[in-house]
């Protein structure tokens, strides 16, 4: 997930359009743009053949021929870009005066870019643009265009939303409470045989049950597009009613049902909680908005998004066949009879309008974005010509149940019962058990709700070619349901298709849009009579088509879409969902998306990235002698001995054991052979967090390895400076472990050492400041200041590293002492004696020690090679902080370090920076190609000495004895190959071959 891109499902609006995905978000000119976006490149390519001959003896590398391609691409494209910008130039300067600057689209070089048949969209194109720029300078000298005209141009738009309000919220409107709460007065409560009520039963304290429903869709409607007609970015978006919340509507109706019965009071307790949600859901938009968090609706899991849309349809279908034959449905023989059976004469005609609706929209294929809303307009005008047609009188129509029940007052302003949604809530008779109880209702409500802003925002900016502001639409979305919330309304939000229509039918404007909210508050005062002549299969059809969709999006659309544990999820949450409602479908949710998570854990995030030899890696530690480096490449001692494995990803409690089985099934393999490893490296640089389960697990290893597999010593790499990225402290567990051997028969370092040596010995430090970091040789350096004490005399049992280099360097110092202790004191001694005597030392000793550093870089050279390289070489001495060079300076020398520290520092937004040691070279490379130096390199250490060889000596070098100066090349190599091989130590794969 590109990062913008949406990792939800785009859910189906009400008008069965489907907001594009983020590589589909054209409208029906895209397929023309991509057609045309093709064409260029080809005719590209045509234009690289025209300007660019091969002779028929030229050859293309096949590795290199994609190169190849795309520069001979970018090639040309600037010579396209270089020819327009030439014409226009020359067109600014050589035109009349009144003609003005060509438009972008008057290029010479539009044409040649495209094929033949796209040219005339071109000329179309340049023809339209000249035809706007021509408008234009007429429009100079013309009175400004009549106001009321382009009122008048606004009056289509405003009123086809605004039917498409009422359309919508006759269904709806009659939704929000259940069938089973009957009207006022009605006398339609089934009772049973024995006289007790079927399910739930009972009156609805106010007449007119559906008429309130449509003021409620309405008001929350008004609300929405008062809101975004002032706080929205979009000049043409259309505020809804989010009727795809009804579900949990019914719900939170069912829970205060049960509390307090069919009364008054619990029509004022329901209503509350109507506007309570409605706050909570609008304080969650504004506080994502607010502080920049809409992104995290992305982390809500897809699939368990995808079962909460199913299990929503599903929903909407059954409310559909409620709403048309105003009857209970129920998921057994007695509700399938009571609801389908005996009332199919009322649900024949939703089905025959649904299947012709779909017939339509088969064979258009989506072309028409507009036939589903006139559908379901003509609807009602041709049920009319149908009872008309059959002879049926209209008032036996009535009665058999095909229309809403007619009302006698509400189309009068003067009613009260218009303002009930506004008079009913009483505080003072509020069940706060049934307002608790419904809490995880809520909770459900709040995060579907969610999910709808961060879909239909960029899909409709994208159509109307709008730059999107989220957090301004997530805070706009919050003024919107907080507002409607304070007087018991329903939750809103931006709807895609009524916004794509009112965009298409040039709605635009603060005042078209302010229109809008005018007209919707005239149909919320006579909207309710109107919809009394409104037959019931135009409603039922809508649900049922919304509820369909909604259900083949979330259980037949998403088959392919996700594995099989992740589409049982879907079916869970779907199936829970209808048959024990919200709650349980909550829960199913988080259940079903711990499981999935657990088990693709471990079935997909495999721990261990790779396992290898050192053989093919490379630690910083490139210049020591040629024994120590002879040691390291023998197969019997060496490199081949030491044993890397690099973990991945999280490691938990699912796939911890799989990760010790896995490290110890590799070393079973190894041990007892020719390459049973003596240091074993478990490098978690790569891993991204470990539970406590899993550090307790990797604790283990240590003991494990050691006692089984007969490792000298277990190194662990950290990847970071504050230890593993887990609460459990790792790094101190396995510090337990750190105790010396108790045997005395492996010394290691034993460095000629005088008096006046500074050099501690791990045994006598006491100081928590020490690393454990740094190998045992370059340790010595750390501890100049402090007083003489005992040497490292034998291996620890194992360490904690921060880096694989650390960890390499270290365990080549084991495998080299393991082999010939002396090798490695002589290796010590020849790169640090010279710094650990320096505060006694004179400049004979110091020169011999840069000889020593010479002879080792210098691979094959003689002592008198040496010597003529030394003579050419200046000393040159430093202070803590002195800039060597900056970076960006001309390369002028070669430098020697012989005594202290320098780092070497990237100036760069990432800041890299590599600490250097006496014995390395810096600045070969420069001297040699004489590029710009790469990086600054400072002083670190109190002193610096280094010995430099300028570029005159280097080129008199040349000159008079090549023969030596090619060891200076050689050596420049040698650091480049180091270099590029201790890179690849970070990509351990069977891509990553050694340079």
């Amino acid at each position: 997930m590109t990062e913008d891109q949406p990792l939800l499902p785009p859910a189906t609006d009400l008008y069965g359009t489907t907001p594009p995905s983020n590589t589909s978000f054209f409208d029906s000119s895209s397929p023309r743009r991509y057609q045309r976006t093709i064409s260029q490149s080809h005719s590209i390519r045509e234009v690289h053949n025209t300007s660019i001959q091969l002779s028929p003896n030229d050859t293309i590398d096949i590795d290199t021929s994609d190169r190849r391609r795309a520069s001979v691409a970018a090639l040309a494209a600037a010579e396209v870009i270089l020819h327009d910008r030439e014409r226009r130039s020359t067109l600014i300067r050589g035109g009349a005066a009144g003609k003005g600057i060509p438009l972008p689209f008057d290029v010479a070089s539009l044409g040649s870019c495209l094929s033949s048949e796209e040219e005339e969209d071109a000329k179309e194109i340049e023809g339209t643009a000249k035809d706007v720029h021509v408008s234009f300078r007429a429009s100079m000298r013309k009175p400004k265009q009549n106001k009321f005209a382009k009122i008048a141009s606004k009056i289509p738009a405003v009123a086809i939303v605004s039917v498409l309000n009422f359309m919508v919220g006759i269904p709806f409107g009659a939704s929000y409470f259940p069938v089973e709460w009957a009207n006022f007065g009605s006398s339609e409560l089934q009772t049973a045989e024995d006289d007790t009520p079927v399910h739930v039963q009972g009156e609805f304290p106010l007449p007119g049950k559906e008429a309130l429903g449509l003021r409620m869709f309405l008001f929350s409607t008004i609300m929405a597009q008062l809101a975004f007609t002032f706080a929205s970015k979009f000049t043409n978006g259309v505020g809804l009613q989010m009727v795809e919340n009804v579900p949990f509507c019914l719900e939170l109706a069912r829970i205060v049902i049960k509390e307090q019965g069919y009364g008054m009071d619990a029509l004022s307790t329901l209503f509350f909680l109507f506007g309570l949600s409605s706050v909570i859901v609008g304080a969650t938009f504004y506080m994502l908005g607010k502080f920049s968090l809409g992104r995290i609706v992305y982390f809500f899991p897809s699939h368990v998004l995808v079962g909460c849309i199913g299990g929503i349809g599903a929903f909407i279908i059954t409310t559909s066949l409620e709403v048309a034959t105003n009857t209970t449905f129920h998921f057994s023989v007695e509700g399938a009879k009571n609801c389908i059976v005996d009332h199919f004469h009322l649900l024949a005609p939703v089905l025959l309008f649904e299947i012709v609706l779909r017939i339509l929209m088969h064979l258009t294929e989506h072309r028409y974005p507009l036939l589903a809303p006139i559908y379901y307009c003509s609807i009602t005008p041709v049920f009319y010509l149908m009872v008309w047609g059959f002879s049926y009188d209209f008032g036996e129509a009535e009665s058999a149940g095909y229309f809403f029940p007619p009302l006698s007052s509400s189309g009068t302003i003067l009613s009260l019962e218009m303002f009930d949604i506004f008079r009913v809530i009483d505080l003072t008779t509020i069940s706060w058990t049934a307002v608790i109880k419904s809490f995880p209702t809520m909770v459900s409500l709040t995060a579907f709700s969610l999910i709808h802003v961060p879909i239909n925002i960029p899909a409709f900016s994208i159509s109307t070619n709008v730059d999107p502001d989220m957090n301004a639409e997530l805070m706009a979305h919050g003024y919107s349901n907080t507002l409607s919330g304070i007087f018991g309304g329903l939750q809103n939000y931006m709807a895609y298709s009524n916004s794509v229509i009112y965009y298409k039918a040039n709605g635009d404007g603060m005042v078209s849009s302010f229109c809008i909210v005018l007209t919707t508050c005239v149909i919320f005062v006579f909207g309710p009579t109107m919809a009394s002549f409104v037959p019931r299969c135009m409603a039922g059809t809508l649900l049922l088509h919304l509820g369909i969709d909604l259900f083949l999006e979330g259980v037949y659309e998403s088959f392919s879409d996700y594995d099989r544990l992740e589409y049982a999820g879907v079916w869970l949450i779907t199936v829970v969902m209808v048959s024990m409602g919200m709650d349980a479908a909550l829960v199913a949710g988080v259940i079903a998306a711990l499981s999935t998570y657990a088990v693709q854990s471990i079935a997909y995030q495999y721990p261990i990235r790779g396992a290898m030899t050192a053989a093919r890696l490379r630690s910083s530690a490139w210049n020591r002698s040629s024994e120590a480096e002879k040691i390291l490449m023998d197969p019997v001692t060496g490199r081949q001995r030491i044993y890397v494995i690099q973990m991945q990803g999280h490691i938990f409690f699912g796939n911890a054991t799989t990760m010790s089985d896995e490290i110890n099934k590799m070393l079973t393999e190894k041990h007892g052979t020719d390459a049973q490893p003596i240091a074993v490296i478990l490098d978690f640089s790569p891993v991204l967090g470990m539970d406590s389960s899993a550090a307790q697990a990797i604790a283990k290893l240590n003991t494990s390895i050691r006692n089984h597999f007969e490792a000298e010593i277990v190194i662990f790499v950290s990847g970071r400076e504050d230890g593993f990225p887990c609460v459990y402290d790792l790094s101190d567990k396995v510090d337990k472990d750190l105790a010396l051997r108790t045997s005395t028969t492996k010394n290691l370092l034993q460095p000629d050492l005088h008096d006046d040596d500074p050099i501690v010995l791990e045994r006598g430090l006491s100081n928590d400041d020490i690393s454990l970091n740094d190998s045992l040789a370059a340790r010595a350096l750390q501890f100049r200041d402090r007083t003489k004490g005992s040497v490292i005399t034998s291996i620890p049992n194992s360490r904690v590293c921060s880096s694989l280099d650390d960890a390499l360097i270290f365990a080549e110092d084991v495998c080299i002492a393991l082999c010939d202790a002396e090798v490695l004191q002589e290796d010590v001694n020849e790169r640090f004696s010279c710094s650990l005597k320096s505060a006694v030392s004179s400049h004979a000793i110091e020169e011999d020690g840069a000889k020593m550093f010479l002879s080792t870089l210098c691979r094959g050279a003689t002592a008198g090679d040496i010597e003529t390289i030394f003579s050419l070489l200046v000393r040159e001495s430093f202070k803590f902080d002195d800039v060597i060079w900056k970076q960006g300076d001309a390369s002028d020398s070669l430098k020697l370090l012989v005594d202290g520290s320098l780092i070497s520092l990237l100036e760069d937004e990432h800041g890299a920076t590599e600490t250097i040691h006496p014995g390395s070279t810096i600045g070969e490379l420069g001297l040699v190609n004489e590029s710009h130096r790469f990086t600054t390199v400072k002083v670190l250490s109190n002193e610096a000495i280094l010995y430099s060889l300028t570029k005159d000596k280097w080129r008199q070098l040349t000159q008079d004895n090549p023969r030596i100066a090619r060891f200076i090349d050689l050596l420049v190599v040698r650091y480049l190959s180091h270099r590029v091989q201790h890179v690849s130590n970070h990509i351990l794969d069977r891509r990553s071959l050694p340079v």
